[in-house]
Order: structure tokens, then C-alpha cells, then sequence
């Protein structure tokens, strides 16, 4: 039957088929190009320098002497020109939780100078210090800070401990140290009941002020419980709550989904460790219907030697996107049917700026403004304390 139905095709039908199978192919063709299209950038960076801290470097004398590392956060005080850096582990038997301030100096060719100009130690509500380690358990983790120029005030973020039942926090300090007050976190936060809650070691890690600095936006490391795994897995939908909190009430003004990426190489053995989170983030700028940030992730895949850290940057904003503040759980929901995530755009990917070895990187913060009128960004690295690490800061040049 087949072959007596081919014998009856004409010229006609084959001119109308040959016509079909061209339209397919160009039209295909066409849409191609729409379906890639890239997302078109509104700044690069170029890299100015860097800096590292040897290992062995210590500050302070006597019970004070401790080794300088584990920063993980890091704010630009304009008005004086000094930085603001946070170290988040204890170390040794001696370390207690810290912050250091320093010099940085740069132009626009080159990295120059780096200098720790003080130590100072993060007070409790009481007013102690918080213990050592051979004075008790660990009480806090720090992990980002952020000088308010409105109230010359720091405020600094612990993830806390799942395993201890030890809750994350913000806290508003003087520049001494001296604590002023904590600011209540969301309940889905900071909940304890089984499937609820922050992951162990991934509570907040990155925080930012609002343009007029009445508000404070924050986000995870990982999905909340509710909402998703952690982000172990090189595919997958991660889903992380931008939540922005009043200063002053602790009311919840409004919250975003940022879909934070899966794991960048599979790890070596695929059995071996691999994460990647949220690290921090910074307001970029704030229109009438839309709020932009620059969000910063790391992916560690163990395994990969000098190549297991993979670091970028992403422009996210809010135009469109929905506000899931009292969105219960958006670990079924589907984003873009059930909710409009934060549009990303992918900035830098600093493993591919030709820099060599890319670090733990886990701080962000504007720095100087050069005098040819160009931003520039700064990044340092937590090296866990282990020598085979660099405490490492980058400085780029933002190109508008």
C-alpha cells in the first residue's frame, strides 16, 4: 500500500512539501537566536588587584593576641575611609568573636595597600563578651555586617546552631561592640519544629540596607525547610526568601523568591561534598517599580583542588515579581505559574576573570569611588582558619 500510495505524489504535492519543509526550517531558524538571547548587562568589572593576609598574621597582646581570619564580612565607612571586617569562627582556645577595622587603598591600576588598623570583640545583651572556647559553647555565628551611616551603627547577623537549638539573630552594635539591640526575626525563619525552619549552618548569610537605611533586607544561605533542600545538588530548583524587615518595628514590609543556582561542578567522588548558597548581597539601585541588588553565590564542590570554588555575581530585581510573605511553604509551588521570582542577570563569574585561585569568598561591600568617577566592589575570602586556605580580597573596578 505504501508503495502504491508514493506513485500517486505529484509534482503539486511535492512543491507543497518541499514549501512545508522550508517554512519549518526557517522559521526554527529564526526563533533560535530569540530563545539564546542574553540578557544584556548594565555594568562589567574589571579587576584592579589583590591582597591576601599571611596565615601567621595575629593582632592584639596577651589573652587578646589572635589570629587574623574567618571574615566573612566586610562594609566600606565612607566618611572615614575604613573598613569594617567581621571574622566568624573562634579558632583557637583563646579567639573570641570579633570585628576588625582597616585600611584599604587602591587606584585605578592598582591594589596598594591593606592594613588591620584595630580589634574589637562583639558584646552580648548583658554586656559580657561571648565565651571562648574553653569558656563555654559557642553562642553566636557572624556572618555579615553592615555600618549604618544613618546612626553610625553596625548591624551583624549570626546563623546560629540548628543542631543546639541556638537561634540566628541581627543585632544593632556601637562601633565598640557594645550591643544596643536585636532585631526580631520571621517566625518561618527561625521555627524549630521538625521540616520548618533554617538548615544547620545556612541561616542568614548575606545582608543589605535599604536605600534610605529604614529597612534591612536579608537573605538565607539555603531554602528555608519548608521551602526546598539545601542546594546540594548540581540540578534543581532552589528557592530562597529576599525578605526586607522595618529597622525599627521588625515588621516584615515585604518578601521576594530569589532562585539561587544548583551546585556548579558534581564533586569529586560524586558522593563527596557540594553546596552552593547565598553569601551576601548589596542594593544597587532603587526605581519607582523596582528595586535592584547585586546577589553574590559560591559553590564549593570537593575534589576539584584550586578549581573547587566557583563565585558570581548577579544583578536580581523586584520589577514583577510576586511578594510571597504570606506564601506558607513554595516547596510544590512552580516558579514562574505559581509565583514570579527576582529576574537574575548573571554579572561576573570571578572563576572565569583569569585571577588564578578563587577562594572561599564570602564577603561584599562597595569600596571608594575612583577619580574617574567609577564604583568599585570589593570581595574577601573566609579561610576557615586552615592554612591551605587565603584570606583573599579582590578589588574591581565597576564599568557602567
Amino acid at each position: 500500500m505504501k508503495e502504491n500510495y508514493s506513485k500517486k505524489i505529484n509534482s503539486h504535492n511535492l512543491y507543497f512539501l518541499f514549501f512545508c519543509i522550508t517554512f519549518l526550517f526557517t522559521n526554527c531558524q529564526s526563533q533560535k537566536p530569540t530563545s539564546n538571547k542574553k540578557e544584556e548587562q548594565p555594568f562589567t568589572l574589571r579587576f584592579i588587584g589583590e591582597k591576601t593576609v599571611p596565615f601567621e598574621e595575629t593582632l592584639g597582646e596577651g589573652n587578646e593576641k589572635m589570629t587574623v581570619g574567618g571574615l566573612s564580612g566586610i562594609d566600606y565607612d565612607k566618611e572615614n575611609n575604613l573598613y569594617y571586617l567581621l571574622s566568624d569562627d573562634l579558632f583557637d582556645e583563646n579567639g573570641r568573636l570579633r570585628f576588625y577595622t582597616a585600611k584599604i587603598d587602591y587606584t585605578k591600576d592598582e591594589f596598594e595597600k591593606f592594613k588591620i588598623l584595630s580589634q574589637n570583640f562583639l558584646k552580648q545583651e548583658d554586656g559580657k563578651l561571648y565565651p571562648t572556647k574553653s569558656e563555654g559553647m559557642k553562642t553566636a555565628d557572624p556572618e555579615s555586617i553592615r555600618l549604618s551611616s544613618k546612626s553610625n551603627t553596625l548591624f551583624w547577623t549570626s546563623e546560629g546552631d540548628r543542631n543546639r537549638n541556638i537561634i540566628p539573630f541581627i543585632a544593632e552594635i556601637d562601633t565598640n561592640g557594645n550591643q544596643i539591640r536585636k532585631i526580631t526575626l520571621p517566625k518561618n525563619l527561625i521555627d524549630t519544629s521538625k521540616n520548618k525552619g533554617w538548615y544547620h549552618n545556612a541561616a542568614i548569610e548575606a545582608l543589605a540596607f535599604s536605600e534610605n537605611q529604614e529597612k534591612i533586607w536579608f537573605l538565607s544561605e539555603t531554602p528555608l525547610q519548608q521551602d526546598g533542600e539545601m542546594t546540594k545538588k548540581t540540578e534543581g530548583v532552589f528557592p530562597i526568601r529576599l525578605t526586607c524587615l522595618d529597622i525599627e518595628s521588625s515588621e516584615i514590609e515585604k518578601e521576594f523568591v530569589y532562585l539561587a543556582e544548583p551546585v556548579a561542578k558534581e564533586p569529586i567522588p560524586n558522593t563527596a561534598f557540594g553546596i552552593n548558597g547565598i553569601v551576601e548581597i548589596l542594593e544597587w539601585k532603587t526605581e519607582k517599580n523596582n528595586i535592584q541588588f547585586l546577589v553574590l553565590e559560591r559553590s564549593y564542590s570537593q575534589g576539584h583542588k584550586a578549581g573547587s570554588n566557583v563565585v558570581k555575581l548577579f544583578l536580581a530585581e523586584t520589577q514583577n515579581a510576586t511578594d510571597s510573605k504570606n506564601i506558607e511553604s513554595l516547596k510544590k509551588l512552580v516558579p514562574n505559574k505559581d509565583y514570579i521570582p527576582l529576574k537574575k542577570t548573571l554579572i561576573a563569574n570571578l572563576s572565569e576573570q583569569n585571577l588564578g585561585y578563587i577562594d572561599n569568598i564570602e564577603g561584599m561591600s562597595f569600596g571608594q569611588t575612583l577619580k574617574n568617577g567609577n564604583k568599585t566592589i570589593i570581595f574577601v575570602s573566609d579561610n576557615n582558619f586552615q592554612a591551605i586556605q587565603k584570606t583573599q580580597f579582590l578589588v574591581f573596578e565597576i564599568m557602567e
